[in-house]
Parts: structure tokens; sequence; C-alpha cells
């Protein structure tokens, strides 16, 4: 009996640093923009997401949804714990996007375009920039 209760209580902490350890990685998961039906898995802390259809090995994350092809986070230029800036890259090639990622109080991310070319994609049967700045909710 006494071992049960203490193989319960090990469990109990090991799950408690377990949601701790992910509530102080913001930038890691599966987030979304729904006015811009825009999906992005993200893990800027490690070079571990294999990339959907393309032979990457891994890379940081990437973008994809109704956007011009599928953007693709390469490198990480600066960190801190409030905010990332990346190199992204389209899945073409040919455009590259230093993009920006700040964490909000809310659990969202700011996703905001720096420099180069804007992103773009497909709304309503039409070719549009995707904004510069952009709320990314959480999925998991």
């Amino acid at each position: 009996m006494k071992r049960n209760i203490f193989l319960i209580a090990v469990l109990a902490i090991f799950s408690f640093v377990g949601m701790q350890a992910q509530e102080t990685r913001p930038f890691k998961g599966l987030f979304q923009n729904e006015e811009s039906n825009l999906r992005c898995e993200l893990n800027l802390y490690e070079d571990d997401i294999p990339v959907p259809g393309l032979e990457l090995d891994t890379c940081f994350g990437y973008l994809k949804g109704s956007i011009n092809g599928m953007w693709v986070i390469l490198k990480v230029k600066e960190s801190s714990d409030e905010k990332f800036l990346v190199r992204a890259a389209s899945e073409r090639g040919g455009d590259a996007q230093d993009l920006e990622f700040v964490a909000k109080e809310d659990g969202t991310l700011e996703m905001k375009q720096v420099d180069g070319v804007t992103i773009k994609g497909v709304a309503k049967n039409k070719y549009v920039k995707l904004p510069k700045i952009v709320k990314l909710t959480r999925l998991k």
C-alpha cells in the first residue's frame, strides 16, 4: 500500500514538472490564424520538426495554409525569452523573409514580417499580401 502511494506521488510530481516545462516554452506548438487561414508548427528551441512533403531532415517550423506555398523556418537569428527572430524561405527557394515571433501574455504569438518580400496568399480568389503582423493562437 505504501509503495503504491509513493509511486502515485512520484508520477504526480513528474506530471506537474512536465506541465510546468511546457508552459515555459511559448515558441513550441501548433498555432493558427483563422482570418488568414494560416497554420504554423513551431519549435524555435530545437531543429526537430519534419517538413511535410519535403525531403529536408528537420527544421524549426513551417507556415502553410492559404499562402503561396509553404514557408520553412530554417534558421534562428536571435532569441530571448520574449521573442525570436528567424529566417524563413519559401518551399520553392526563391523567396526568403525574416520573421519575428513575440510571445504575448495571453498565450498567443505575434508574427511580424520584418524585411524582404511579403508573404502572399489567396483570399476570395485574389492574390493578396499577408498582413505584416499576424496573431497566432495555440491549437496544441
